[in-house]
């Protein structure tokens, strides 16, 4: 968790834009950053995590 809350932190996407292109809600986003990961799946984490590192492999 704290790998891919650390990317969404340096990433050049801001949370709202990790999220659209994720396909989860804002608030899966905004709970991950408050550390509330009792709130997403493993498999919503893996989502989180491949979008950002799509988002630096195209950039």
């Amino acid at each position: 968790m704290r790998i891919v809350t650390r990317l969404i932190a340096v990433s050049d996407l801001g949370s709202r834009e990790i999220a659209r292109r994720a396909g989860l809600p804002m608030q899966k986003i905004s709970d991950l950053l408050a550390g509330k990961l009792e709130h997403l799946s493993i498999d919503e984490l893996r989502l989180v995590h491949r979008t950002i590192e799509q988002q630096g492999a195209t950039h």
